[in-house]
């Protein structure tokens, strides 16, 4: 099995159980116009399209989390038109990989230029003992999408925009001038906002850099929708933007609402 993938599955649960870190939203209506996916310690999300929806990430590979997840939400999969990759990590982009059962069968894929190098090898995701570890994500097409671009998707506008750090081609979209999906940039719990576990990141100095160019920046939202901590405020979501949290302390809880084992609830 590939280490990443491994790791992701197995190693993962371990090591996080019990510390309070992973505190995603229940599968659910969030709008009118924006529902959540839950998959195990991720949310994915769907926004309502003039004809049908679109999509900001696509949880784990082959999932039934997903799957039974837009049944309760009354969403046929076959009516999301494009998907959105905030990142090739398998919590993100595992349901559209190639060769697992397609959670969005019509759709188009859309990632940016610099997160391609993870498909075509230019780019590992970690070094372990001198080994280049690879995404063991594959994609069976897509679109490569330019940051800072307005992109229009089934009457909808998705604005792209870079935050490189948790991986080197990471990217929050700004949907309908409203809703900030920020993926992995930025986790939060009852305090607000912090910038991600650095462990997890990429190049963690990057991250911090591009987090605070983001909360300084002219773009602003009402709500920003986090991959694995709910939905904030503008305010809220970058309260603690200048620190990252060390998760490896002993007796370190990061958010007391969230699940135990957020892979098994």
């Amino acid at each position: 099995m590939n280490a990443i993938r491994f790791f992701g599955l197995f190693v993962k649960p371990r090591l996080t159980r019990g510390k309070g870190m992973w505190n995603p939203l229940p599968t659910q209506a969030l709008f009118d116009d924006v529902f959540c996916l839950r998959d195990k310690d991720a949310n994915c999300f769907l926004i309502k399209g003039d004809q049908g929806y679109l999509a900001i990430d696509s949880g784990y590979e082959n999932s039934r989390n997903t799957a039974e997840g837009l049944k309760r939400l009354g969403i046929d999969p076959e009516q999301v038109s494009d998907v959105f990759l905030t990142h090739l990590d398998i919590d993100h982009a595992g349901g559209v990989c190639a060769g697992s059962r397609a959670l969005y069968p019509k759709a188009k894929i859309h990632l940016s230029a610099q997160e391609e190098k993870y498909l075509t090898g230019a780019c590992s995701r970690k070094t372990i003992a001198g080994h280049a570890c690879r995404l063991p994500i594959a994609l069976p097409h897509y679109e490569i999408f330019t940051p800072g671009e307005e992109l229009w998707a089934d009457g909808v506008s998705v604005l792209p925009i870079a935050v490189p750090g948790h991986t080197l081609g990471h990217t929050a979209f700004l949907v309908k001038g409203c809703y900030l999906f920020s993926g992995d940039c930025i986790i939060a719990n009852e305090e607000g906002g912090w910038l991600f576990f650095d462990f997890w990141n990429q190049d963690p100095a990057l991250n911090r850099k591009s987090v605070q160019e983001l909360r300084d920046g002219a773009l602003r939202a009402p709500y920003v929708l986090t991959a694995h901590s709910g939905c904030l405020s503008w305010e809220e979501a970058f309260r603690h933007a200048d620190r990252s949290l060390d998760w490896k302390k002993k007796g370190f809880v990061f958010c007391r609402t969230a699940p135990k084992d957020p892979y098994h609830s």
